[in-house]
């Protein structure tokens, strides 16, 4: 996972039809809260739920936008959208209903009045968001949870557990040791991250990519002006002179984009490779 960094181009539908919508929603709520409300006794299937548009938030403007910022790769885990999936734009803070730390059951409402919001779209693989993220959306406290639009409480004070790539670094409480993503420092969010997200499925996938990258340092590290380097290279591995110039600038070509936001599983490319440029 690394930082998304957002671009001012929110897609129209969002701002015109989006808006409208939310309006909507919000107003639904005033009129009745407490239809909409979890609360003790009351059976999930009595509590009233929200209606969403997704061809609003799923539209092919707010899809290709995504995809565009994200560089083709699934929001958490960085796989390549063309290698695992079509995708699913994702909601970080769960529009529906939410799954609270520890807890067992849904509450409800979710973040009904951000469904159409761009700062809390992104765009994920189905497995990350299917069978991992889901509905969860854990508090180090629920007393700082923003329950629904007119509550008090201010959604940039909730104490977040699961990272948002949007607004802040994953490198900052996710790292990795080879293939395997640990927390920094034992953070609780990096932890919790790496749990919801479902982040350690994917480590034969990224320990396949570091033995790709592994197997073209050789070639990267050729200097082609040395003909030492080249002559050596040649015996090694049984090529002509241009040969291993291809092979060398085909390996330099692909590292000098492997850490960077458009690499796949870049994080972790960073974290093993830690000399190759990031831009």
């Amino acid at each position: 996972m690394i930082r998304i960094n957002k671009t001012p181009n929110v897609p129209n539908i969002l701002l015109t039809t989006g808006t409208a919508e939310t309006t909507n929603l919000e107003n639904a709520y005033n009129a009745n809260p407490i239809q909409y409300t979890s609360r003790v006794g009351i059976p999930a299937r009595m509590i009233v739920k929200f209606n969403f548009d997704n061809s609003i938030y799923g539209d092919d403007s707010v899809k290709a936008q995504l995809i565009l910022e994200q560089h083709d790769k699934c929001c958490f885990c960085e796989a390549k959208f063309s290698d695992n999936s079509f995708g699913d734009v994702e909601h970080y803070r769960p529009k529906g209903a939410y799954k609270a730390n520890g807890a067992r059951r849904l509450s409800y409402p979710g973040y009904y009045w951000l469904a159409y919001k761009w700062n809390n779209l992104m765009y994920s693989c189905e497995k990350c968001n299917r069978k991992f993220k889901k509905n969860s959306f854990p508090l180090y406290t629920e007393v700082t949870r923003k329950p629904n639009h007119n509550h008090p409480n201010s959604l940039n004070n909730e104490n977040r557990l699961l990272i948002n790539p949007n607004i802040e670094d994953p490198s900052l409480f996710i790292t990795f040791r080879e293939e395997v993503p640990v927390a920094v420092g034992r953070s609780l969010k990096g932890s919790t991250s790496i749990k919801a997200y479902g982040l350690e499925r994917m480590n034969d996938s990224r320990l396949d990519y570091l033995k790709l990258l592994g197997g073209l340092l050789a070639f990267y590290e050729i200097d082609i002006t040395d003909n030492r380097q080249v002559s050596l290279a040649m015996r090694a591995f049984n090529f002509t002179r241009q040969q291993v110039l291809d092979k060398v600038s085909d390996a330099t070509q692909f590292f000098n984009s492997a850490a960077t936001n458009r690499g796949k599983f870049a994080h972790c490319v960073r974290c093993k490779f830690t000399h190759l440029p990031t831009v």
